[in-house]
């Protein structure tokens, strides 16, 4: 039989509105110009992409964002706008970042069984995928490692308003240095971001 985990309620609270903060917002900042050729982009679609899955009296709840895609006008690529998503995740930033602070104290089974006890479904495969690929900063709160990122939250929490998307990348600290996103980070030089790297058509 496996032990229920004990979260404190406010932790709980704390976490799911940090997330449903994110429901149905439109996320449409995107450089003017394509990162390829230089031609100018046009406005193709607006995607919806679940952001996180949580779990409310065993029902599961799924959040999910809006990210305009953009056509460039030279050479045809289609590039998302800027999101709070890490490359090759299916998962928002704030729920990868919350799983790998969690794994940095825990084994991947216990993780899984943590983020369940906060609302969040996620598998242990999930959490042992992101794990080794990503580093984050967090401050332990009841005895679980909260992300930074979820803590610069609070404030547009606190406000009980409707936010835009750049607010909460904003708050997020994305996207990164020109517009890139964040490679994987390696064990031994994990406080860096790879300034240059140019995304991939996505």
């Amino acid at each position: 039989m496996v032990r229920k985990q004990m979260i404190p309620p406010f932790l709980s609270q704390m976490v799911q509105s940090a997330i449903t903060l994110f429901d149905g917002v439109e996320f449409t900042h995107i450089s003017p110009q394509c990162r390829v050729c230089a031609s100018p982009l046009r406005r193709h679609d607006l995607k919806q992409k679940r952001f996180a899955t949580l779990l409310e009296n065993e029902a599961l709840k799924p959040v999910y964002v809006k990210v305009a895609r953009y056509r460039c006008t030279g050479c045809g690529r289609l590039w998302y706008a800027d999101e709070p998503f890490y490359p090759d995740t299916r998962h928002g930033v704030v729920i990868v970042d919350l799983a790998v602070a969690i794994a940095q104290k825990h084994p991947y089974n216990k993780t899984a069984r943590l983020l369940q006890a906060l609302g969040i479904r996620i598998d242990r495969g999930t959490v042992r995928n992101y794990a080794p690929r990503f580093s984050v900063h967090s401050t332990e709160m009841y005895g679980i490692p909260v992300p930074t990122r979820i803590l610069s939250l609070s404030g547009l929490i606190a406000e009980g308003r409707s936010v835009k998307g750049a607010e909460l990348l904003a708050a997020l600290g994305l996207p990164y240095a020109k517009g890139a996103f964040p490679r994987p980070l390696k064990k031994d030089d994990r406080e860096r971001i790879e300034e240059e790297l140019i995304p991939e058509e996505r």
